[in-house]
Parts: structure tokens; sequence; C-alpha cells
């Protein structure tokens, strides 16, 4: 588990909403109703992230809750229909950022799951809660049904404090720890992840930048450091 926090660009595959804007027509008696929230999504295109939706534990919805029970049945909704609405009781609203992101906002914030390809029925999974004054990120590996937990530190090569230039440096290291909680996410295409924090421009002398960009490399099932 990581305590510290975000996404961008569009991809090959085939994201049928259009940042949530997109509308679709639900039968209700003889009537068609738009929902400008509805989320359109294929879920045999997605079927791996959806299943995984439903298998990550509540630890890691820690500042909202949406019991596994309650999302098993919102998957199978979503498999007999190809699209979803918000689910009002849990949360305000569903997207699909990226083929392999789903981002769903929440009363205090957001709540992030993203999925990496090992091989076939073999993922990194990573969950971000985003909460007002930080976030809880968590690590996890799926295969063939399964989901395990993974330290943080050991899906990220190297870990973070890569940034310092000097480690050994007790008062810059003391800082860093100080602002872990800055660090921000960027959850970019199906490979690669920018993690930032701005924080650490008020210390420039401790550390090297401010951003990290990283690039998952499915053979050592972690993320490598492409440049700071």
């Amino acid at each position: 588990m990581f305590s510290c926090k975000k996404n961008e660009e569009k991809d090959e595959s085939k994201i049928t909403n259009q940042k949530a804007q997109d509308t679709v027509k639900v039968e209700t008696g003889n009537n068609d109703i738009a929902k400008p929230d509805t989320l359109k999504i294929n879920y045999l295109e997605h079927k791996n992230l959806l299943n995984i939706l439903t298998l990550v534990p509540d630890s890691s919805m820690g500042s909202w809750e949406w019991k596994k029970e309650d999302r098993i049945e919102y998957v199978k909704k979503i498999q007999q229909n190809n699209y979803t609405l918000p689910s009002r009781d849990h949360f305000s609203s569903i997207a699909l950022i990226q083929p392999n992101t789903l981002h769903i906002g929440v009363v205090d914030g957001s709540w992030i799951l993203s999925i990496y390809k090992i091989k076939p029925n073999n993922y990194i999974v990573l969950t971000d809660d985003i909460v007002g004054d930080g976030n809880q990120f968590m690590a996890f590996e799926y295969l063939n049904g399964q989901l395990t937990y993974i330290p943080f530190k050991d899906v990220f090569d190297p870990f973070f404090t890569t940034l310092l230039i000097n480690e050994n440096d007790e008062k810059c290291l003391e800082y860093f720890k100080d602002n872990y909680i800055g660090f921000e996410y960027d959850f970019i295409g199906t490979k690669k992840i920018h993690i930032t924090n701005s924080l650490l421009e008020e210390a420039k002398s401790c550390f090297k930048g401010n951003t990290l960009n990283y690039e998952f490399n499915p053979v050592m099932k972690k993320f490598n450091l492409i440049k700071i």
C-alpha cells in the first residue's frame, strides 16, 4: 500500500464513451430516454478490466464503500447491456479513460483502476483512491482469476527515492517523506505512467526533478523508470 495521485491520451481500442458524455437510449415502456451520464462499454472488449473490478479488496476503496457483492451485480448488468449508469448509492460518475483504465467519481474525490497485461489472464493491477488530502495507491497481480497483493516498491523500479540527489542526506530524505502525499499519477495509454510531485519544486537542491516517467515491462512484471 502506498499513500500519497491521475490521466490522458486516446488509444487504438474502441472506447465508446466520450468522457462520459455519450448517450444511449434506454427502453422504459413506450419511451426512449436519453441518459447523458451513460457509459457505453463493450463487455467483451473490457472483460478482464471489469472482472478485476469485482475482485479488488474493499481496502482499496478506503475513502468510500462499494462492497464486492454490489460490484459483481453491477458488472453483470454491463455484461447484459453493454452500457451502465453511475451507481447513485456508491458513486457519481464512471468513465473509461483508457482501454485499460476505469475512473470513478466519488463524493470526496475519485477512484482509479488500471490493469497492465503480462500475458493472457495475467495482469499487474493498480488502484488509486484519491481524496482531498492525498491518495492510497495499491498494487496487485491478477492470475487466472486470483488477485494477490504486491508491495508498491516491487512494482516500480527503481523506487521513488531515486529522485533524491543524495539518498543519504537526512534533511532531504525527511522532506521527501513529509511530502509523499503530494504524488499525482497520470495513467497514459496501456503502458505508461507519469508520477509528479510539484511540492518537490520547493527543495530543488535535494531532487533531480519532480516527475518520474515509467513504462510497463511485462517480462519483469514491473514499471521501468524511463526518465526523470
